[in-house]
């Protein structure tokens, strides 16, 4: 492995120093990306940092580089071929193509800046961005050499917490029942307790109190579940093999994955029974999470050896090269014109050309105009204030004014911010001053990372029903609420019926804010929940815009930064360009198609009527030897030997190919894109 490793890094800093103008192209994308999604991808940076979750998502843009840099043979060949095969496809339409995936992206970024989950739907609009960027700088093959690592990045989008919670715990539920199951078969006094929801494994210690051990979403093996799919399929796409033997490799990683964390399990509460609780919640359940992911690729990798004979190390194929491999070598050409190898030596000392530059500084200057509108913090970010206090229990400037409310702040609930993670966890109320007028509480949540400031419903409804009980409350209704729109300000609107005979209404949203913690001024997320306890169901719908009302002064009283004006101005304009882009594709393509086929008919015609028997002979070998893949010079060669016992001389072959291409009968093409491409023919 570590040879492997070594043999990598050293093949990356030679290609670097024979083909720095690759390099050059990985920067100019890479600041494409950077200038539109830095604020997001900041954000999910500082969220893997402080939450276990996402941490895995570090990993995502190092495995995608590495499927990238396998595939450059490729994707060198697809640029080269490009240039062999100049007026064939209608101009500017990779251009145009691009520019319409680089459209939907803005307007997928703008539609997500108005809902309650903006930072998902960014992430979703990172790869069709990214296609349309390759499109515009490069060409079809080239996006579709690349299209896996693109397509790799969707990694990076945060599973919603509803699902993970959800799938958790039906995982968490399973294998503590097994963990159960196997402590029980090698003796130690365990005890299954099902009484409250999810299952808890009681151990009998010396002592009079049991220990409890309860498998919570941590433990469940949820967040290790999402790492080894990633891993996985960064596995299942660099071997080689078949489609069914890579549904087994999936099938096996999942199952032995399982197998692992009940064994996880029960050895973190056999050392909890054996050298004491203490011992086996901090030094092995902390640990265990990414021993378990090593554990599980380790052995996934040793099993699809050994069954399903997948190699993963393996060393790569030398070229096989053909006499005449040299003489194109010698003629600078990219491809062998007889065997259609690659001949990437010749690339390693051409440049990019001027229209690459051309379209880049374009692009870059384009793009950072955009940003300069568009590019403002995922949540809001309140510019005109700085809490110097960083518990805020006694900010009461921090919030506006109301006629007929005094603010009062009232307790600080340490126990939930344990239980919770958060930094802080306090109370206010608007108390009003005349009796018939509700009190307006304002809960007020402080964390490091915005996973940790949990939603109303995941609390009240999801964590409930993932762990086998049925929703603490009534849930009367549930929606997004639009509270300013420079910037977008999205509020959720979440109203249920409490047991205890009262109606809770409840508007939450998400900004981040400077705290002045007495050595460094750190930024942090808040949520801002306003709450009124209706005393039935029957009235809360009056109290909505009241609770509306509060929300939008406490937004604008922040003074969130303002920098999304011009690009919501110009949406309508988007929309209308990426119309028109689409109908101008749809029309180039048809003509153009059209144009081509009748001239290929025309020129059949003529062919079956003038052709030589030579030609004849050679374009109906090659229908027969396509097969939908194409054929090499060579293997055209070999074919009409068998057939006719004549060999035809090499460059009398391919002077038929090229007139049968000049008339439209035949075509070049890249046969398999993978990390050996091969130039061939196709009828």
């Amino acid at each position: 492995m570590v040879r492997l490793l070594t043999s990598v890094f050293r093949d990356v800093i030679r290609n670097l120093k024979r083909n720095p103008h690759v390099t050059l192209s990985a920067v100019v994308i890479l600041l494409t990306v950077l200038i539109v999604y830095w604020n997001d991808l900041s954000l999910l940076v500082n969220e893997a940092l402080y939450n276990e979750a996402v941490t895995y998502v570090l990993i995502v843009p190092v495995l995608a580089a590495y499927i990238a840099y396998r595939k450059r043979d490729s994707l060198k060949a697809s640029l080269e071929f490009e240039n062999l095969r100049q007026g064939s496809s209608p101009p500017f339409l990779s251009e145009v193509v691009g520019l319409c995936f680089c459209l939907l992206s803005f307007l997928i970024y703008w539609y997500g800046s108005s809902t309650f989950y903006p930072l998902e739907y960014h992430l979703v609009s990172l790869p069709i961005f990214l296609t349309g960027v390759v499109l515009i700088l490069f060409n079809f093959k080239a996006s579709i050499v690349i299209a896996f690592p693109i397509l790799f990045l969707l990694f990076f989008i945060p599973i919603p917490s509803e699902v993970t919670y959800t799938i958790g715990a039906l995982i968490g539920n399973f294998n503590t029942q097994a963990s159960y199951t196997l402590l029980k078969t090698l003796g130690l006094p365990v005890i299954l307790d099902s009484t409250y929801g999810s299952p808890t494994i009681a151990v009998n210690t010396a002592s009079e109190t049991p220990m409890l051990f309860s498998v919570d979403l941590a433990c469940s093996g949820i967040y290790s579940l999402i790492t080894f799919v990633m891993f996985a399929t960064f596995l299942a796409y660099i071997i080689d093999g078949s489609l069914v033997k890579k549904a087994c490799f999936f099938l096996f990683g999942f199952v032995l994955l399982q197998a692992l964390n009940i064994i996880r399990i029960s050895t973190i509460i056999a050392i909890g029974y054996w050298f004491g609780e203490a011992l086996a919640m901090t030094l092995f359940h902390g640990l265990a999470g990414w021993i378990l992911v090593f554990c599980g690729i380790l052995g996934l990798l040793l099993i699809s050896e050994k069954f399903l004979h997948l190699q993963l190390f393996r060393r790569p194929n030398k070229l096989q090269t053909c006499s005449s491999c040299s003489t194109s070598l010698q003629k600078q050409e990219s491809f062998c014109y007889y065997c259609g190898n690659f001949l990437q030596n010749v690339n390693f000392h051409t440049k990019l050309p001027k229209k690459f530059w051309i379209k880049a500084s374009v692009l870059m200057t384009s793009l950072f105009l955009v940003a300069l509108s568009i590019q403002s913090p995922v949540f809001a970010f309140a510019q005109g204030l700085t809490f110097n206090d960083p518990n805020m229990e006694n900010t009461a400037e921090i919030f506006p004014e109301f006629d007929g409310h005094l603010f009062r702040f009232l307790y600080r609930d340490v126990d939930y911010e344990e239980v919770s993670g958060q930094d802080a966890s306090l109370m206010y109320a608007y108390v009003p001053l005349n009796a018939s007028t509700q009190t307006v509480y304002v809960d007020i949540g402080v964390a490091d990372s915005i996973t940790t400031l949990h939603n109303w419903e995941v609390c009240y409804v999801t964590w409930q029903t993932a762990h086998g009980r049925s929703p603490s409350v009534s849930v009367i209704d549930s929606r997004d609420i639009q509270l300013l729109e420079n910037p977008p300000i999205i509020g959720r609107y979440f109203v249920f019926e409490s047991p205890d005979n009262y109606t809770q209404l409840t508007l939450y949203w998400y900004e981040e804010a400077l705290f002045n913690t007495g050595f460094t001024v750190e930024q942090k997320f808040v949520r801002i929940s306003l709450i009124i306890m209706a005393p039935d169901s029957t009235s809360y719908s009056a109290l909505e815009d009241e609770l509306l009302t509060f929300a939008q002064a406490i937004s604008t009283y922040w003074e969130p930064l303002k920098s999304q004006s011009l690009f919501s101005l110009s949406i309508p304009i988007l929309q209308v360009l990426l119309f028109i882009s689409i109908t101008f594709i749809i029309v180039t393509v048809i003509i153009h198609y059209k144009q081509k086929w009748r001239k290929k008919m025309d020129s059949l015609k003529l062919f079956e009527n003038l052709g030589s028997t030579h030609e004849k002979l050679l374009y109906h070998t090659l229908q027969n030897l396509n097969e939908g893949t194409g054929a090499t010079t060579e293997e055209l060669a070999h074919a009409i030997e068998q057939a006719t016992s004549e060999s035809l001389q090499t460059e009398e072959l391919m002077n038929m190919l090229t007139h049968l291409q000049e008339n439209g009968l035949v075509e070049k093409a890249i046969k398999k894109i993978t990390d050996k491409p091969q130039l061939v023919w196709r009828p």
